[in-house]
Order: structure tokens, then sequence, then C-alpha cells
């Protein structure tokens, strides 16, 4: 292996999971990678295991058997079984827990990956993509965040003729994202949740003034784009959010957007993690009725935009 080869797979990411088989996030058969790491904090947030850049340990406290291996197994003695409460700021994410576990009842979400392994893996499955219309999405997390490791691995997957999904919260740098994954992609699903700048701060952490920059950006470039927006009770599906919302994609000239409705299934996740001992600043846990969603659809189409199913 040449100098720069060997450099090249030294360099690596954390991925929370990959996700092969799925026929969600994106259309045809998939396979999802899942980073770790977002810049946003949204009080929602579904995927709750992959907002922290670090490995974290997951606990599943319905398979906890509490045999107490989890105990004798870690170096600092502050794993806990069940929902016992743990000193997260203790643990040494060894994964030495995970493997103690008999029942399967923790895991290390946060695997290193190297660009090479990943796309060989995610090759694998080429025939299915192509007889489906799928491919390979890259969400997270947000991938934009390791533009670079993002964009070889997009760049390999579209050698080999396997269409990349880009899944984003939008809040990038505009130069890394340029020359880095806009070559390689081939679609970007781009996730707006507030169009108001202050509730956007309030429920996200940010500002939404260069997440609404970068989909001007994106509009400009031409590239096959879906907005879509999570409905999220109390906070998103308010008329006068998903009204201004819908003007504003129609004044950027596009024609239609998708409508992401709630579940409550990212509840135990974010529980089951070290963070998830604190309480939940959001914790809505009922699922948004079909009469919800469809008042929601009602709004975007009277502003004249279409609902993508």
């Amino acid at each position: 292996m040449s100098t720069t080869a060997a450099r090249t797979r030294r360099r690596q990411v954390l991925i929370a999971d990959v996700k092969r088989n799925s026929l969600d996030d994106g259309p045809g058969i998939r396979s999802v990678v899942f980073f770790k790491g977002c810049p946003l904090r949204c009080s929602w947030c579904q995927n709750p295991e992959t907002l922290s850049t670090r490995a974290e340990v997951q606990r599943s406290p319905e398979l906890c058997t509490r045999c107490e291996s989890c105990i004798t197994a870690c170096p600092t003695h502050v794993a806990r079984p069940g929902t016992d409460v743990q000193d997260a700021t203790r643990c040494q994410r060894c994964g030495r827990c995970v493997d103690a576990c008999p029942s399967g009842a923790r895991r290390l979400v946060g695997t290193p990956a190297y660009v090479e392994d990943l796309a060989h893996l995610l090759a694998l499955d080429a025939p299915f993509y192509r007889r489906s219309g799928g491919g390979v999405t890259l969400s997270g997390g947000e991938p934009t965040l390791h533009a670079g490791f993002a964009g070889r691995l997009a760049a390999r997957l579209a050698e080999a003729q396997i269409p990349v999904l880009l899944e984003t919260c939008g809040l990038f740098g505009w130069t890394s994202f340029e020359r880095h994954l806009l070559p390689h992609v081939t679609t970007i699903y781009f996730d707006l949740k507030l169009a108001d700048d202050q509730r956007h701060r309030e429920a996200t952490g940010h500002s939404n003034r260069r997440i609404l920059s970068n989909l001007r950006r994106l509009v400009d470039t031409g590239s096959e784009l879906l907005v879509r927006v999570p409905l999220v009770p109390d906070i998103t599906d308010d008329a006068e959010n998903l009204t201004a919302i819908a003007r504003h994609v129609r004044s950027l000239g596009l024609a239609r957007l998708a409508l992401l409705p709630y579940n409550p299934l990212w509840i135990p996740k974010r529980q089951g993690l070290a963070a998830g001992a604190r309480a939940l600043p959001y914790s809505h846990d009922r699922w948004l009725s079909d009469q919800d969603v469809a008042r929601c659809a009602d709004l975007v189409r009277g502003e004249g935009i279409e609902v993508s199913p």
C-alpha cells in the first residue's frame, strides 16, 4: 500500500449504524449510513444516539436480566443494570460492559469506519439497488459534519454507479460541501424545521440563517432536491410555521415538499443513553393522527405547494 493510500485509509469517522435493505430514506431498496455527530440539538431528535461525535453506550433496559455483569466488567465501576442511574461523566466508552452483557441489553454506538471498507459493504447490495431504483443514503446525525469522508465515500459509490442520496439539516459550510459532497450526490433531502429564526434557535440551539442561505444556493445549483418538514406537535406543526415554510419554498421556485409525521420511538433511545438520565426537554409520547397530518398538508397545499408522498 502506498503512503498516500495508507494515509487515506487511516482517516476514519464514527458510524452509528448501517441499515441495509431499507425501504425508507429514499426510493427503492437502500442502505442507510448513520453518521455520528450533528450541529443541531433539536429537542425532538429522532436519532439521539447520533448527536454526539463520540462513542456512547446505549442501554435497552427491557432486555436487562440484572445479572450485574456490566458492573464487574466496567473499569471505572460506573455501569449499572436496567434503568439504574449511571455517572456519564466517568464512563470511558470502552465497551467492556457491552461485551460482558449476556442479554444484549447494551450496545456501543459509534464504530470507526474507513471509506474503503464501508464502500465495499455498501456495494454488496448493488443488484438490489439497480432492480428497485434504490441506492445508498447518507444520514445521521449530519453527514456534512464529515464532508471530506462522506465525499470520498460518495465518490467511490458514484464510480460504482450507485446513486447516493444525502439527508441534511442544512447547517454546513458551503465551501467544503460544494467541494467534497455536491459533485457526487444524486439527490438531496433538505430538512427545514422552522421558518422563524428565533423559534428555530429555541428549538434547535442554532439560527436558521445559514440553513436558508444553503437552501437557496442548492436551488441555484439545479440539484435534485426535496425539502422536508418534520411535523412536531406544538413546535413545527402550527399554521404560522407551515404556511411560512411553504411560501419560502415557493419563492425559491420549488413546487413540492414532504411532511414527516412525528413519532415517539426516539424517547426510549434517548433514555437509554447516559444523557437520557437528564429530564427530556421534549417528550410528546403520542403519534400524530391522520387528521393532524391531513390538516398540515392542507395548509401547505393552500400556499400552492404540492405535498410529496
